[in-house]
């Protein structure tokens, strides 16, 4: 898992330039959902959303292949492209705020710093390196099985949302509110001191009271996490790395499945 986690945290930090271009040419939302990114698999990217310039609408990308940032205008074709790998990110955001002119946005505000803060990662003031290609693989695996989980659960409720990376925290997420009034919480976050590994997460949030923790089921990889600090079912990714990718679909879904239905009852 450590080349995971290297990986993850790596695009984190490289995800923040495309969460600035959100913060500042996206209408705001109070919960803060326009800064908000999305993994995209098929085009092997990190898309921020979609801006409205004088030149048309355009979105921000971190093309995955080569680490290189793209503004993509409405027909999916990149009109600027600035590379990563070895600058710093003082530098990069320096160049795109430069040339945001040639998009049809004004250069005010962006390379402001953001409005909460991420880890103070050992690597934040060096040049970007190159991400190696199983690593980037790993990755990619993982967080497509995110979006998976995600819209597996969405249609097994039966409620529509949107799944989103949020820039903070950089999980793969969905939050959605049942018919009965219970928000449901799930998604893929990076490794924490909480769990000490990358780790799937449900949790729930009841519209009167509080959850009681009693006769949970018990899951054939995961586990119930009921700190002070948050309550949930989790499933630690370390616990997948060495069984098949058949297998690790099968566990993820029996452990969605299991922990919904215990919040529904």
């Amino acid at each position: 898992m450590d080349n995971y986690i290297k990986t993850d945290q790596q695009l984190h930090l490289l995800s923040q330039i495309i969460t600035k271009a959100n913060r500042t040419f996206v209408s705001p939302r109070l919960d803060d959902s326009h800064t908000n990114l999305y993994f995209d698999f098929l085009g092997n990217r990190i898309l921020g959303r979609w801006i409205k310039s004088s030149n048309g609408k355009a979105i921000m990308s971190l093309n995955l292949d080569n680490l290189t940032y793209e503004w993509l205008n409405s027909s999916q074709n990149a009109i600027a492209s600035f590379n990563a790998v070895g600058r710093t990110i003082i530098e990069i955001e320096d160049e795109i705020s430069n040339h945001l002119s040639e998009i049809g946005l004004a250069k005010d505000g962006f390379t402001d710093k953001l409005h909460f803060k991420i880890p103070e990662y050992s690597f934040a003031d060096e040049a970007i390196e190159s991400i190696p290609a199983n690593d980037l693989n790993q990755w990619r695996h993982f967080r497509n099985m995110a979006n998976k989980a995600c819209s597996f659960l969405l249609g097994y409720l039966q409620i529509e949302g949107e799944i989103r990376i949020w820039p903070h925290h950089f999980d793969t997420g969905i939050y959605v509110v049942t018919e009965k009034g219970m928000g449901i919480g799930f998604g893929l976050a990076m490794e924490d001191r909480l769990i000490g590994a990358p780790y799937f997460y449900m949790s729930g949030y009841p519209a009167k009271g509080s959850i009681e923790f009693n006769n949970l089921p018990e899951f054939s990889i995961g586990k119930w996490e009921t700190s002070p600090n948050w309550q949930g079912a989790v499933l630690p990714l370390d616990k997948l790395s060495d069984i098949s990718r058949e297998l690790q679909i099968e566990a993820v879904n029996s452990y969605m499945v299991k922990a919904v239905n215990w919040y529904l009852s």
